[in-house]
């Protein structure tokens, strides 16, 4: 189990990664919704299922250090991912720009994803994690 969801958090990492990296002309520039600072959402609703899945990952351990430090490893690797990403919107992905709030709605997102899982998911995750 560990492993499908190492390989679902790598491959949701590069579906951010493809999206925070589309040129700037190439975004949609009005949406259907009016709602303010919409973008900045999007950046939370991106980062939370790859601390879910990464939180499942560590609590799945059978190392009790993994399954401990898990939520602060999950939280370091969300925030390190969230800021090389703003990184390369500034400085390698064309007509794109860092933005200091999006980096922190990606750890906002990444907060409620671990949250999510320890309050929500957990015990799905281990009765998945049983079966296999």
């Amino acid at each position: 189990m560990i492993r499908k969801l190492f390989i679902i958090s790598l491959a949701w990492a590069i579906i951010i990664l493809i999206l925070s990296g589309i040129p700037g002309d190439d975004l949609p520039k009005h949406t259907f919704f009016n709602i303010p600072d919409l973008d900045k959402w999007i950046h939370a609703l991106l980062y939370f299922p790859l601390a879910v899945f990464i939180s499942a990952e560590f609590n799945l351990s059978k190392k009790l250090f993994w399954i401990i430090s898990g939520p602060f490893l999950t939280m370091f690797i969300v925030a390190v991912y969230g800021g090389g990403i703003e990184f390369a919107q500034k400085y390698i992905f064309i007509h794109r720009s860092a933005d200091p709030i999006d980096f922190l709605f990606d750890i906002l997102g990444g907060l409620f994803g671990i949250a999510f899982y320890f309050l929500f998911l957990q015990s799905w995750f281990k009765r998945l994690s049983s079966k296999s």
